[in-house]
């Protein structure tokens, strides 16, 4: 076995900056945070070749003198901290004194600063890390960072790469949120000698908001629980998209990515809201550093909470309440994670919807807090309740108010059905996962192995959403867009697998706001699109029109169908887009379907049962749910007790 030795310093450097430094954006994304906390007040961004070439960042902060630029690209040299201590109160972006080196390991690097009482500026260069030369230089006040030939010396993560519109996008979404996150700060971007991007300073974090997301009618809600204060501004639920690609979620100022938290925005719509969709828009939570931990990642886009579960309880109510005020929402009837008094009075919240700034600032005080712990005024949990959660993504708890009265307010305790369902639902749910006999792959229960849908005796429509039918064996009720979503699914993917989708043309072609990214990527797949019968072209650097969307689809609105598949598409890249078939044309079929709340006629409902016995059936529409619940007459007679 080799003998245990010390790393050279610029291996061990390479080896860190690849958990720092995953892409060009994350070295935008460190300079910017740098530039911040030098106390920018603009802070212009270039790139060329997607950042891969080059990337430039200047900002008009403090500036370093000699001595400090030559300690700003050694590893674990920072002005931030200076004991263990201070990681409990870590107020500033960077902390731990690695991006600069990092960065200089992997790249050709210049730095050129210059403080306010200097009468010459410096310059020090770097290649791969090493070779460092210090001289004096002309520059104004402030920081000038380059970046070029990012991973020239580290091939294996430079193929790794996507193409440089890919990795333009994903500079641009870190420019942006930065944006979001101070809108005391001027933002630049400039691609390819382009000037693309540009967010002049505003008066506050809603002018801001409304500048950068002109095309949706934005809600702004805020308040205070405790110790939390949350102010989002938030899209109308029609506005919602497939996916949380467009929800900025922000703590302390920081953009972060947080699964629980998303989802927990998502339920504050309540039942409006289809299962997986998120509004667009942004929200901030500010929580006193102590009970946050921002050193969890190397990216710092994760953080944990001293108590995840109270920051999810009081974000809902939060948004709960006010979403319910502005929106006609259902307002919420109990706290959704813990046992809480009927007679809570809920947040003190606010909706606004006019356009005009608001009061406070992101710099308002918080509430003190208590004992170390969010303090949520007359809402903890009972004693049996668990105070924490073990990972962000447990303790949603029961955001519907269905959970069973054994629970003892352990949400953890209770099986919940799947998706926004309204409590009066609740029943026919619980009957659905219980009492529903087992289906075969193609759509026969165990029950009666001979059974056609079109033999079924249809009786009534319940709620313009469910379609009760009678036999033999007993009675079954059919979800209608479930059942129509299927048919619609199998005639697309039998009509594309043909390559044979017809298409229906628009009368007059619709215009599209998207963001660049999505621009981008029509450029790159509007062949495979038009496959799938969408015609798309793009008309700017982000903006598109639709002309045709497929035959089948006529009854779907074809703005909302964009979206969702460029959406869906987004999520998975480029290079997975013949994988993304199947979940595309679900979210098409979606889209063109008979929806809940659609009255249908007899004749209607006898022609959606005859098609799903030519469809490959398999007992659950596209996208995972159930399609149809059986109940034999044994089992009612039970229930009823005739036997």
């Amino acid at each position: 076995m080799p003998k245990i030795h010390r790393l050279p310093p610029e291996l061990a450097s390479q080896i860190a900056a690849g958990e720092v430094v995953e892409r060009p954006a994350s070295a935008v994304k460190e300079l910017i945070e740098n530039a911040l906390d030098a106390g920018a007040s603009r802070v212009d961004v270039e790139i060329m070749g997607g950042g891969i070439t080059k990337i430039a960042v200047r900002d008009d902060g403090r500036g370093m003198d000699p001595e400090d630029a030559e300690l700003a690209v050694e590893r674990h040299a920072t002005s931030k901290l200076s004991a263990i201590a201070d990681l409990q109160h870590v107020a500033t972006y960077g902390f731990r004194g690695e991006a600069l080196p990092s960065i200089a390991s992997v790249s050709r690097f210049r730095l050129l600063t210059r403080t306010a009482d200097a009468d010459a500026a410096t310059e020090l260069t770097l290649e791969g890390g090493v070779n460092a030369e210090l001289r004096p230089a002309a520059s104004a006040v402030g920081t000038l960072i380059e970046v070029r030939d990012l991973f020239f010396n580290v091939p294996a993560r430079r193929k790794f790469l996507r193409s440089s519109n890919t990795e333009s996008g994903h500079v641009t979404e870190v420019v942006e949120a930065a944006a979001f996150s101070r809108h005391d700060v001027s933002f630049t971007l400039t691609r390819d000698g382009r000037k693309v991007r540009e967010w002049l300073r505003a008066p506050n974090r809603e002018e801001r908001a409304r500048a950068a997301l002109q095309e949706d009618e934005l809600g702004a809600c805020q308040g205070e629980r405790g110790t939390l204060r949350v102010e989002a501004y938030l899209s109308r639920p029609e506005r919602a998209r497939a996916g949380a690609a467009g929800l900025r979620l922000f703590v302390n100022g920081r953009p972060i990515k947080d699964r629980a938290l998303a989802v927990t925005v998502a339920q504050a719509y309540g039942s409006v809201l289809e299962r997986g969709r998120y509004p667009r828009g942004i929200v901030y939570l500010e929580v006193p550093p102590q009970l946050v931990d921002v050193n969890v990642h190397p990216q710092k886009t994760e953080v944990r909470f001293a108590d995840s579960r109270a920051v999810c309880d009081a974000l809902y109510r939060v948004l709960s309440l006010s979403l319910a005020e502005a929106f006609a929402l259902p307002a919420p009837a109990k706290n959704p994670w813990s046992n809480r008094h009927p007679n809570d009075a809920g947040a003190p919240s606010r909706w606004r919807p006019s356009p005009s700034p608001s009061a406070p600032g992101p710099e308002a005080p918080l509430r003190a807090q208590t004992q170390g712990r969010l303090a949520l005024e007359s809402e903890r949990p009972s004693a049996s309740t668990k105070s924490e959660s073990p990972h962000p993504s447990e303790g949603l708890g029961d955001p519907w108010g269905l959970a069973p009265e054994t629970g003892a307010g352990d949400p953890s305790a209770a099986t919940y059905p799947q998706g926004n369902v309204e409590p009066e639902l609740a029943a026919l749910v619980a009957v659905r996962d219980s009492h529903s006999a087992p289906m075969r792959p193609d759509g026969t229960t165990t029950g009666d192995p001979g059974l056609r849908w079109a033999n079924l005796r249809f009786v009534a429509q319940l709620k313009q959403t469910y379609l009760l039918c009678e036999a033999d064996d007993g009675f079954y009720v059919l979800d209608q867009h479930a059942a129509a979503e299927r048919v619609t699914f199998d005639r697309l993917r039998r009509q594309y697998q043909s390559r044979a989708v017809p298409a229906q043309a628009l009368l007059f072609p619709l215009s599209l706001d998207v963001s660049q990214e999505e621009a981008d990527l029509i450029d790159e797949r509007s062949e495979e699109l038009l496959g799938l019968g969408v015609d798309l072209r793009r008309r700017g650097p982000d903006t598109l029109s639709i002309h045709a969307i497929p035959r089948l689809l006529g009854r779907a609105s074809p703005e909302r169908l964009v979206r969702d598949l460029l959406s869906e598409v987004s999520r998975r890249g480029g290079r997975g887009f013949s994988d993304a078939i199947d979940l595309a044309l679900a979210t098409m079929a979606c889209h063109g379907s008979v929806r809940a709340g659609d009255s249908l006629s007899a004749e209607e409902v006898k022609a959606l049962l005859s098609a799903l016995d030519q469809a490959d059936f398999a007992g659950h529409c596209p996208h995972g749910r159930p399609v149809v619940t059986r109940v034999t007459w044994a089992e009612l007679e039970r229930k009823v007790g005739r036997r």
